[in-house]
Protein backbone atom coordinates (compact mmCIF):
# COMPACT_ATOMS: atom_id res chain seq x y z
CA UNK A 1 0.00 0.00 0.00
CA UNK A 2 3.04 2.55 1.17
CA UNK A 3 4.31 1.83 -2.42
CA UNK A 4 1.62 2.23 -4.28
CA UNK A 5 0.81 5.96 -2.67
CA UNK A 6 4.73 7.03 -3.82
CA UNK A 7 3.80 5.91 -7.43
CA UNK A 8 0.86 7.79 -7.39
CA UNK A 9 2.67 10.89 -5.72
CA UNK A 10 5.19 10.62 -8.47
CA UNK A 11 2.45 10.74 -11.05
CA UNK A 12 0.79 13.54 -9.58
CA UNK A 13 3.98 15.28 -9.29
CA UNK A 14 4.89 14.44 -13.14
CA UNK A 15 1.26 15.78 -14.36
CA UNK A 16 1.53 18.98 -12.65
CA UNK A 17 5.70 19.71 -13.50
CA UNK A 18 3.54 19.45 -17.28
CA UNK A 19 0.55 21.74 -16.27
CA UNK A 20 2.89 24.24 -15.34
CA UNK A 21 5.08 24.30 -17.73
CA UNK A 22 2.50 24.10 -20.33
CA UNK A 23 0.92 27.09 -18.80
CA UNK A 24 4.14 28.95 -19.30
CA UNK A 25 5.40 27.59 -21.99
CA UNK A 26 6.22 31.11 -24.01
CA UNK A 27 6.21 29.30 -27.24
CA UNK A 28 2.24 30.11 -27.18
CA UNK A 29 3.18 33.38 -26.58
CA UNK A 30 3.27 35.65 -29.68
CA UNK A 31 5.88 38.54 -30.27
CA UNK A 32 5.22 39.17 -34.20
CA UNK A 33 4.93 42.44 -34.32
CA UNK A 34 1.94 42.28 -36.68
CA UNK A 35 -0.01 40.38 -34.02
CA UNK A 36 -2.05 43.28 -32.54
CA UNK A 37 -5.04 43.76 -30.14
CA UNK A 38 -7.84 45.23 -32.17
CA UNK A 39 -10.80 47.22 -29.85
CA UNK A 40 -14.62 47.15 -29.78
CA UNK A 41 -13.96 50.88 -29.62
CA UNK A 42 -11.40 53.35 -30.36
CA UNK A 43 -12.26 56.34 -28.46
CA UNK A 44 -14.46 56.16 -25.61
CA UNK A 45 -16.29 59.34 -25.06
CA UNK A 46 -18.90 60.53 -22.23
CA UNK A 47 -21.31 63.64 -22.54
CA UNK A 48 -21.05 66.86 -20.73
CA UNK A 49 -20.61 66.15 -16.97
CA UNK A 50 -20.87 67.90 -13.92
CA UNK A 51 -17.75 68.48 -12.13
CA UNK A 52 -17.26 66.41 -8.47
CA UNK A 53 -20.00 63.89 -9.43
CA UNK A 54 -18.82 60.44 -11.19
CA UNK A 55 -19.95 59.38 -14.39
CA UNK A 56 -21.99 56.41 -15.45
CA UNK A 57 -19.84 53.59 -16.53
CA UNK A 58 -18.70 53.00 -19.99
CA UNK A 59 -17.16 49.63 -21.34
CA UNK A 60 -15.69 48.41 -24.32
CA UNK A 61 -13.57 44.85 -25.13
CA UNK A 62 -10.14 44.07 -26.34
CA UNK A 63 -9.91 41.08 -28.40
CA UNK A 64 -6.79 38.76 -29.45
CA UNK A 65 -8.03 37.89 -32.69
CA UNK A 66 -4.80 35.95 -33.32
CA UNK A 67 -4.57 32.06 -33.00
CA UNK A 68 -1.22 32.84 -30.66
CA UNK A 69 -1.75 34.61 -26.81
CA UNK A 70 -0.84 37.98 -26.70
CA UNK A 71 0.84 39.08 -23.11
CA UNK A 72 0.61 43.05 -22.52
CA UNK A 73 3.90 43.87 -20.26
CA UNK A 74 2.08 47.46 -19.35
CA UNK A 75 -0.95 48.98 -19.70
CA UNK A 76 -1.43 52.53 -17.99
CA UNK A 77 -3.76 55.56 -17.96
CA UNK A 78 -1.31 58.54 -19.37
CA UNK A 79 -2.26 60.59 -17.47
CA UNK A 80 -1.15 58.46 -14.46
CA UNK A 81 -2.39 59.08 -11.03
CA UNK A 82 -4.14 62.62 -11.30
CA UNK A 83 -5.83 61.44 -14.80
CA UNK A 84 -9.94 62.31 -13.90
CA UNK A 85 -10.30 58.63 -15.74
CA UNK A 86 -10.39 55.03 -13.98
CA UNK A 87 -10.84 51.52 -15.56
CA UNK A 88 -11.47 48.15 -14.41
CA UNK A 89 -9.96 45.48 -16.52
CA UNK A 90 -11.15 41.65 -16.03
CA UNK A 91 -11.86 42.32 -12.05
CA UNK A 92 -8.95 44.87 -11.95
CA UNK A 93 -9.13 48.33 -10.71
CA UNK A 94 -6.34 51.29 -11.02
CA UNK A 95 -4.66 53.09 -13.36
CA UNK A 96 -1.75 51.26 -14.41
CA UNK A 97 -1.26 47.13 -14.61
CA UNK A 98 1.55 44.55 -15.79
CA UNK A 99 1.84 41.53 -17.13
CA UNK A 100 -2.22 41.01 -18.41
CA UNK A 101 -1.99 37.88 -20.99
CA UNK A 102 -5.52 37.55 -23.67
CA UNK A 103 -5.23 34.12 -25.02
CA UNK A 104 -5.72 33.25 -28.42
CA UNK A 105 -9.41 33.91 -29.82
CA UNK A 106 -10.39 35.40 -26.32
CA UNK A 107 -11.36 38.74 -25.49
CA UNK A 108 -11.46 40.73 -22.18
CA UNK A 109 -13.92 43.68 -20.68
CA UNK A 110 -12.49 47.20 -19.84
CA UNK A 111 -14.69 49.70 -17.76
CA UNK A 112 -14.13 53.33 -17.73
CA UNK A 113 -15.52 55.79 -15.09
CA UNK A 114 -14.78 59.27 -14.78
CA UNK A 115 -14.52 62.03 -12.00
CA UNK A 116 -13.80 65.62 -13.48
CA UNK A 117 -12.27 68.05 -10.47
CA UNK A 118 -13.67 71.69 -10.96
CA UNK A 119 -11.89 74.65 -12.67
CA UNK A 120 -14.05 77.44 -11.26
CA UNK A 121 -14.88 78.38 -14.62
CA UNK A 122 -18.49 78.99 -16.04
CA UNK A 123 -18.07 77.00 -20.30
CA UNK A 124 -17.62 73.41 -20.62
CA UNK A 125 -14.47 72.57 -20.94
CA UNK A 126 -12.59 69.35 -22.51
CA UNK A 127 -10.77 66.59 -20.82
CA UNK A 128 -8.75 63.68 -22.49
CA UNK A 129 -6.43 60.79 -21.82
CA UNK A 130 -5.76 57.66 -23.29
CA UNK A 131 -5.35 53.99 -21.96
CA UNK A 132 -1.58 52.99 -23.49
CA UNK A 133 -1.04 49.25 -24.16
CA UNK A 134 3.04 48.18 -24.69
CA UNK A 135 2.68 44.15 -26.12
CA UNK A 136 5.56 41.97 -24.99
CA UNK A 137 6.40 42.45 -29.00
CA UNK A 138 7.45 46.21 -28.18
CA UNK A 139 4.23 47.50 -30.38
CA UNK A 140 2.23 50.22 -28.16
CA UNK A 141 -1.32 50.75 -28.92
CA UNK A 142 -4.13 52.55 -26.94
CA UNK A 143 -7.58 53.67 -26.85
CA UNK A 144 -8.67 57.38 -26.35
CA UNK A 145 -10.78 58.85 -23.42
CA UNK A 146 -12.68 61.96 -23.83
CA UNK A 147 -15.56 63.52 -21.39
CA UNK A 148 -16.64 67.08 -21.26
CA UNK A 149 -16.80 68.71 -18.18
CA UNK A 150 -18.77 71.51 -16.60
CA UNK A 151 -18.84 73.39 -12.96
CA UNK A 152 -21.94 73.66 -11.25
CA UNK A 153 -23.61 75.76 -8.65
CA UNK A 154 -24.98 72.79 -6.20
CA UNK A 155 -27.99 73.28 -3.89
CA UNK A 156 -29.19 71.02 -1.46
CA UNK A 157 -32.50 71.20 0.18
CA UNK A 158 -32.34 75.03 -0.97
CA UNK A 159 -34.75 77.04 1.21
CA UNK A 160 -35.68 80.20 -0.72
CA UNK A 161 -36.73 82.75 2.48
CA UNK A 162 -35.50 85.66 0.69
CA UNK A 163 -35.51 87.25 -3.01
CA UNK A 164 -33.23 85.35 -5.16
CA UNK A 165 -32.29 85.74 -9.03
CA UNK A 166 -30.95 82.38 -10.83
CA UNK A 167 -28.17 83.79 -13.53
CA UNK A 168 -27.31 81.59 -16.77
CA UNK A 169 -23.71 81.72 -15.73
CA UNK A 170 -23.21 78.01 -14.68
CA UNK A 171 -25.97 75.52 -14.39
CA UNK A 172 -27.63 74.59 -11.17
CA UNK A 173 -27.29 70.98 -9.79
CA UNK A 174 -30.05 70.70 -6.92
CA UNK A 175 -30.61 67.62 -4.33
CA UNK A 176 -32.93 66.86 -1.77
CA UNK A 177 -35.34 69.87 -2.75
CA UNK A 178 -36.31 73.26 -3.46
CA UNK A 179 -38.43 75.26 -1.42
CA UNK A 180 -39.54 79.10 -2.56
CA UNK A 181 -40.88 80.25 0.98
CA UNK A 182 -44.29 82.72 1.29
CA UNK A 183 -43.66 86.38 0.66
CA UNK A 184 -39.97 85.75 -1.34
CA UNK A 185 -39.38 85.57 -4.96
CA UNK A 186 -37.38 83.14 -7.02
CA UNK A 187 -36.81 85.08 -10.35
CA UNK A 188 -34.30 83.08 -13.37
CA UNK A 189 -32.83 85.32 -16.25
CA UNK A 190 -32.47 83.73 -19.68
CA UNK A 191 -30.83 80.91 -20.34
CA UNK A 192 -30.92 79.64 -16.31
CA UNK A 193 -30.86 75.72 -16.20
CA UNK A 194 -32.48 73.88 -13.63
CA UNK A 195 -30.93 70.27 -12.86
CA UNK A 196 -32.83 68.36 -10.56
CA UNK A 197 -31.93 64.88 -9.03
CA UNK A 198 -33.94 61.71 -8.96
CA UNK A 199 -37.57 62.71 -7.20
CA UNK A 200 -36.56 66.17 -6.53
CA UNK A 201 -39.35 68.77 -6.49
CA UNK A 202 -39.73 72.43 -6.49
CA UNK A 203 -42.31 73.64 -3.73
CA UNK A 204 -43.33 77.24 -4.10
CA UNK A 205 -45.04 78.98 -1.76
CA UNK A 206 -43.90 82.19 -2.83
CA UNK A 207 -43.41 83.36 -6.07
CA UNK A 208 -41.54 82.37 -9.41
CA UNK A 209 -40.60 84.62 -12.09
CA UNK A 210 -38.60 82.69 -15.16
CA UNK A 211 -38.57 84.67 -17.92
CA UNK A 212 -36.05 83.74 -20.76
CA UNK A 213 -35.84 84.54 -24.44
CA UNK A 214 -36.66 82.22 -27.76
CA UNK A 215 -32.96 81.80 -28.06
CA UNK A 216 -32.52 81.51 -24.73
CA UNK A 217 -35.15 79.56 -22.38
CA UNK A 218 -34.71 78.67 -18.88
CA UNK A 219 -34.62 74.90 -18.48
CA UNK A 220 -35.86 72.76 -16.09
CA UNK A 221 -34.70 69.05 -16.30
CA UNK A 222 -33.18 66.18 -14.54
CA UNK A 223 -29.74 65.88 -13.74
CA UNK A 224 -28.71 62.76 -15.83
CA UNK A 225 -26.49 63.62 -18.50
CA UNK A 226 -25.59 60.48 -20.25
CA UNK A 227 -27.49 58.04 -22.01
CA UNK A 228 -29.46 54.77 -21.26
CA UNK A 229 -28.35 53.45 -24.59
CA UNK A 230 -26.22 54.75 -27.27
CA UNK A 231 -29.30 55.89 -29.29
CA UNK A 232 -31.27 57.07 -26.17
CA UNK A 233 -29.99 59.78 -23.32
CA UNK A 234 -31.72 59.79 -19.79
CA UNK A 235 -33.13 63.47 -20.94
CA UNK A 236 -35.66 62.17 -23.40
CA UNK A 237 -36.93 59.66 -20.93
CA UNK A 238 -40.34 60.73 -17.75
CA UNK A 239 -39.93 60.52 -14.06
CA UNK A 240 -36.04 61.82 -14.13
CA UNK A 241 -36.85 64.57 -11.36
CA UNK A 242 -40.08 65.31 -9.35
CA UNK A 243 -42.03 68.64 -10.88
CA UNK A 244 -43.37 72.02 -10.00
CA UNK A 245 -45.88 72.76 -7.15
CA UNK A 246 -47.41 75.91 -7.12
CA UNK A 247 -49.15 75.72 -3.32
CA UNK A 248 -52.32 77.97 -2.38
CA UNK A 249 -50.16 80.60 -0.98
CA UNK A 250 -48.25 81.05 -4.25
CA UNK A 251 -49.81 83.82 -6.93
CA UNK A 252 -48.81 85.95 -9.72
CA UNK A 253 -45.65 83.32 -10.80
CA UNK A 254 -44.93 83.85 -14.44
CA UNK A 255 -43.11 81.11 -17.25
CA UNK A 256 -42.16 82.57 -19.99
CA UNK A 257 -39.87 81.13 -22.77
CA UNK A 258 -39.14 78.04 -20.30
CA UNK A 259 -38.56 74.18 -20.86
CA UNK A 260 -39.58 71.95 -18.13
CA UNK A 261 -39.53 68.01 -19.25
CA UNK A 262 -39.10 64.82 -17.96
CA UNK A 263 -40.80 64.89 -14.40
CA UNK A 264 -42.61 62.69 -12.90
CA UNK A 265 -44.96 65.60 -13.54
CA UNK A 266 -44.42 68.70 -15.25
CA UNK A 267 -46.43 71.90 -12.81
CA UNK A 268 -49.19 71.36 -10.32
CA UNK A 269 -51.27 74.57 -9.44
CA UNK A 270 -53.89 75.13 -6.62
CA UNK A 271 -55.64 78.26 -5.12
CA UNK A 272 -59.34 78.95 -3.21
CA UNK A 273 -58.66 82.57 -4.15
CA UNK A 274 -59.19 83.68 -8.15
CA UNK A 275 -59.18 87.13 -7.04
CA UNK A 276 -54.93 87.17 -8.05
CA UNK A 277 -53.58 85.52 -10.68
CA UNK A 278 -51.68 81.93 -9.94
CA UNK A 279 -49.97 81.71 -12.92
CA UNK A 280 -48.68 83.11 -16.75
CA UNK A 281 -47.15 80.92 -19.04
CA UNK A 282 -46.33 82.28 -22.09
CA UNK A 283 -44.48 80.45 -25.16
CA UNK A 284 -43.23 77.67 -22.66
CA UNK A 285 -43.98 73.93 -23.00
CA UNK A 286 -44.08 71.47 -20.40
CA UNK A 287 -43.32 67.58 -22.16
CA UNK A 288 -42.91 64.35 -21.87
CA UNK A 289 -43.95 63.57 -17.82
CA UNK A 290 -44.94 60.08 -16.03
CA UNK A 291 -48.40 61.70 -14.17
CA UNK A 292 -50.06 65.40 -15.31
CA UNK A 293 -48.07 67.92 -17.41
CA UNK A 294 -50.54 70.30 -16.34
CA UNK A 295 -52.22 70.10 -13.36
CA UNK A 296 -54.48 73.13 -12.10
CA UNK A 297 -57.58 73.26 -9.60
CA UNK A 298 -59.46 76.58 -8.94
CA UNK A 299 -57.14 78.77 -10.01
CA UNK A 300 -57.12 82.09 -12.45
CA UNK A 301 -54.53 81.92 -14.86
CA UNK A 302 -53.45 82.18 -18.29
CA UNK A 303 -51.65 80.12 -20.74
CA UNK A 304 -50.57 81.35 -24.18
CA UNK A 305 -48.39 80.14 -27.30
CA UNK A 306 -47.79 76.96 -25.55
CA UNK A 307 -46.92 73.28 -25.95
CA UNK A 308 -48.06 70.76 -23.79
CA UNK A 309 -47.45 67.20 -24.58
CA UNK A 310 -46.40 63.25 -23.92
CA UNK A 311 -48.14 62.66 -20.39
CA UNK A 312 -48.96 59.42 -19.05
CA UNK A 313 -51.55 61.36 -17.40
CA UNK A 314 -53.23 64.35 -18.75
CA UNK A 315 -51.38 67.10 -20.79
CA UNK A 316 -53.75 69.33 -18.96
CA UNK A 317 -56.31 68.77 -16.74
CA UNK A 318 -58.04 71.12 -15.24
CA UNK A 319 -60.58 70.95 -12.26
CA UNK A 320 -62.37 74.04 -11.90
CA UNK A 321 -61.38 77.81 -11.92
CA UNK A 322 -61.37 80.42 -14.63
CA UNK A 323 -58.36 80.24 -17.39
CA UNK A 324 -57.85 80.97 -21.09
CA UNK A 325 -55.40 78.58 -23.36
CA UNK A 326 -54.83 80.74 -26.21
CA UNK A 327 -52.41 78.99 -29.33
CA UNK A 328 -51.54 76.30 -27.56
CA UNK A 329 -50.69 72.67 -28.76
CA UNK A 330 -51.75 69.96 -26.56
CA UNK A 331 -50.53 66.42 -27.84
CA UNK A 332 -50.36 63.47 -26.42
CA UNK A 333 -48.10 61.02 -28.04
CA UNK A 334 -46.70 59.08 -24.81
CA UNK A 335 -45.29 55.93 -25.61
CA UNK A 336 -44.96 54.33 -22.05
CA UNK A 337 -48.13 53.18 -20.66
CA UNK A 338 -50.83 51.12 -22.43
CA UNK A 339 -53.67 53.06 -20.63
CA UNK A 340 -52.56 57.00 -20.48
CA UNK A 341 -54.87 59.76 -20.07
CA UNK A 342 -55.85 62.25 -22.67
CA UNK A 343 -54.95 65.43 -23.85
CA UNK A 344 -57.19 67.17 -22.40
CA UNK A 345 -59.53 66.68 -19.17
CA UNK A 346 -61.59 69.26 -17.15
CA UNK A 347 -64.26 69.00 -14.59
CA UNK A 348 -65.95 70.83 -12.12
CA UNK A 349 -66.16 68.05 -9.27
CA UNK A 350 -64.54 65.53 -7.66
CA UNK A 351 -66.71 62.93 -5.95
CA UNK A 352 -69.19 64.89 -4.10
CA UNK A 353 -67.15 68.26 -3.93
CA UNK A 354 -67.83 71.07 -6.54
CA UNK A 355 -65.50 72.91 -7.78
CA UNK A 356 -67.16 75.84 -10.24
CA UNK A 357 -65.62 76.45 -13.82
CA UNK A 358 -66.35 80.18 -14.18
CA UNK A 359 -64.80 80.30 -17.37
CA UNK A 360 -62.58 78.13 -19.00
CA UNK A 361 -61.79 78.89 -22.22
CA UNK A 362 -59.77 77.28 -25.37
CA UNK A 363 -59.12 79.28 -28.38
CA UNK A 364 -56.61 78.85 -31.12
CA UNK A 365 -55.67 75.75 -29.59
CA UNK A 366 -54.63 72.23 -30.95
CA UNK A 367 -55.80 69.16 -28.93
CA UNK A 368 -54.69 65.70 -30.58
CA UNK A 369 -52.73 62.44 -30.03
CA UNK A 370 -52.58 58.63 -30.71
CA UNK A 371 -56.45 58.09 -29.14
CA UNK A 372 -59.58 58.53 -31.26
CA UNK A 373 -61.07 60.88 -28.19
CA UNK A 374 -58.20 63.05 -26.55
CA UNK A 375 -60.91 65.52 -25.03
CA UNK A 376 -62.94 64.88 -22.22
CA UNK A 377 -65.27 66.90 -20.50
CA UNK A 378 -66.72 65.73 -16.72
CA UNK A 379 -68.64 68.53 -16.49
CA UNK A 380 -72.00 68.75 -14.35
CA UNK A 381 -74.35 71.08 -15.85
CA UNK A 382 -78.07 70.47 -13.97
CA UNK A 383 -79.85 73.77 -13.38
CA UNK A 384 -78.26 74.15 -9.72
CA UNK A 385 -74.53 73.75 -11.45
CA UNK A 386 -75.10 75.36 -14.60
CA UNK A 387 -73.55 79.08 -13.72
CA UNK A 388 -70.68 76.72 -12.58
CA UNK A 389 -70.35 75.05 -15.57
CA UNK A 390 -68.63 77.45 -18.06
CA UNK A 391 -66.16 76.69 -20.53
CA UNK A 392 -65.40 76.51 -23.96
CA UNK A 393 -63.83 75.53 -27.22
CA UNK A 394 -63.20 77.89 -30.21
CA UNK A 395 -61.45 77.99 -33.67
CA UNK A 396 -59.39 74.94 -32.39
CA UNK A 397 -59.19 71.21 -33.95
CA UNK A 398 -60.10 68.48 -31.69
CA UNK A 399 -58.97 64.86 -31.73
CA UNK A 400 -62.53 63.83 -30.70
CA UNK A 401 -65.74 62.25 -31.82
CA UNK A 402 -68.58 65.39 -32.69
CA UNK A 403 -70.94 63.01 -31.54
CA UNK A 404 -69.81 62.28 -27.96
CA UNK A 405 -70.34 65.77 -27.58
CA UNK A 406 -73.05 66.44 -28.58
CA UNK A 407 -74.95 67.19 -25.46
CA UNK A 408 -72.58 70.04 -25.07
CA UNK A 409 -72.25 71.31 -28.51
CA UNK A 410 -73.40 75.09 -27.23
CA UNK A 411 -69.67 74.85 -25.70
CA UNK A 412 -68.36 74.31 -28.89
CA UNK A 413 -68.19 76.77 -31.98
CA UNK A 414 -66.14 76.75 -35.48
CA UNK A 415 -64.32 73.18 -34.58
CA UNK A 416 -62.15 71.24 -36.60
CA UNK A 417 -62.94 67.70 -35.55
CA UNK A 418 -60.00 65.54 -36.04
CA UNK A 419 -60.74 62.15 -37.80
CA UNK A 420 -58.45 59.94 -39.51
CA UNK A 421 -60.44 61.11 -42.94
CA UNK A 422 -58.60 64.34 -42.71
CA UNK A 423 -55.56 65.36 -44.70
CA UNK A 424 -53.28 64.66 -41.75
CA UNK A 425 -54.44 62.75 -38.88
CA UNK A 426 -52.44 62.29 -35.42
CA UNK A 427 -48.72 62.00 -35.95
CA UNK A 428 -48.88 63.15 -39.37
CA UNK A 429 -50.00 66.72 -38.30
CA UNK A 430 -46.56 67.22 -37.14
CA UNK A 431 -43.31 67.21 -38.54
CA UNK A 432 -41.37 64.48 -36.49
CA UNK A 433 -43.29 61.78 -33.77
CA UNK A 434 -41.05 58.91 -33.40
CA UNK A 435 -42.03 57.07 -30.27
CA UNK A 436 -39.43 54.34 -30.71
CA UNK A 437 -36.48 56.74 -30.35
CA UNK A 438 -38.70 58.59 -28.33
CA UNK A 439 -37.62 62.28 -30.79
CA UNK A 440 -40.94 65.23 -31.43
CA UNK A 441 -41.32 67.91 -32.93
CA UNK A 442 -44.53 69.27 -33.28
CA UNK A 443 -43.95 71.97 -35.42
CA UNK A 444 -47.06 71.31 -38.11
CA UNK A 445 -46.66 69.78 -41.20
CA UNK A 446 -47.41 71.16 -44.80
CA UNK A 447 -50.96 69.06 -44.64
CA UNK A 448 -51.64 69.90 -40.97
CA UNK A 449 -55.06 70.17 -40.71
CA UNK A 450 -54.09 73.39 -38.10
CA UNK A 451 -53.48 75.10 -40.88
CA UNK A 452 -55.75 78.92 -41.36
CA UNK A 453 -58.01 77.24 -38.78
CA UNK A 454 -57.01 80.12 -36.22
CA UNK A 455 -59.56 83.59 -35.72
CA UNK A 456 -57.57 86.92 -35.75
CA UNK A 457 -59.09 88.08 -32.60
CA UNK A 458 -56.53 87.22 -30.56
CA UNK A 459 -53.32 88.41 -33.61
CA UNK A 460 -52.77 91.62 -31.71
CA UNK A 461 -52.30 89.69 -28.52
CA UNK A 462 -49.91 87.15 -30.10
CA UNK A 463 -48.47 88.55 -32.63
CA UNK A 464 -45.57 86.06 -33.03
CA UNK A 465 -45.86 82.21 -32.92
CA UNK A 466 -43.99 80.12 -29.77
CA UNK A 467 -40.64 80.89 -32.15
CA UNK A 468 -41.31 84.38 -32.51
CA UNK A 469 -42.24 83.66 -36.00
CA UNK A 470 -44.62 86.46 -37.10
CA UNK A 471 -48.83 85.15 -37.55
CA UNK A 472 -49.83 86.99 -40.83
CA UNK A 473 -53.94 88.18 -40.90
CA UNK A 474 -55.81 85.66 -43.22
CA UNK A 475 -53.11 82.56 -42.44
CA UNK A 476 -53.35 81.69 -39.17
CA UNK A 477 -52.51 78.56 -37.48
CA UNK A 478 -54.26 76.79 -34.93
CA UNK A 479 -51.48 76.45 -32.06
CA UNK A 480 -48.25 77.34 -30.64
CA UNK A 481 -46.86 77.42 -33.96
CA UNK A 482 -47.59 79.27 -37.11
CA UNK A 483 -46.03 77.71 -40.42
CA UNK A 484 -44.59 79.41 -43.57
CA UNK A 485 -46.32 77.11 -46.00
CA UNK A 486 -48.62 79.46 -48.42
CA UNK A 487 -47.35 83.12 -47.68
Amino acid sequence: MKNLLIRWSYVFVFVMTVVISGCTDRHDFSTDPNHLLTFSRDTVSFDTLFTDVSSATQVFLIYNRNKKNLSIDRTAIAGGDGSPFRVNIDGLSGREFSDLTIRGGDSMYVFVEVTIDPRGQNKPFEVLDHLQFMLESGTAQQVVFSASGQDATVLRGAIIDTDVRLTADRPYLIYDSLRVEQGSTLSMAPGTRLYFADRVEMQVYGRVEAIGTADSLVVFRGARTDNMFDYLPYDRLSAQWGGITLHESSTNNVFEHCDIHSGTYGLRAKSTNMDENKVVMHSSQIHNVDEDALQVTSCKASFINSLFTNAGGHCVNVLGGQMDFIHCTIANFYPWKGERGVAVNISNYVEEELHPLLGVNFVNSFITGTKERELQCSVKTDAETEDKAQYSFKYSVINSWKEAHEAEMSHFENIVWENKENSAYGSTNFRKIDRENFIYDFHLDSLSVARRVASEQYLDLVPYDKDGNPRQSGAIDAGCYQSAFGY
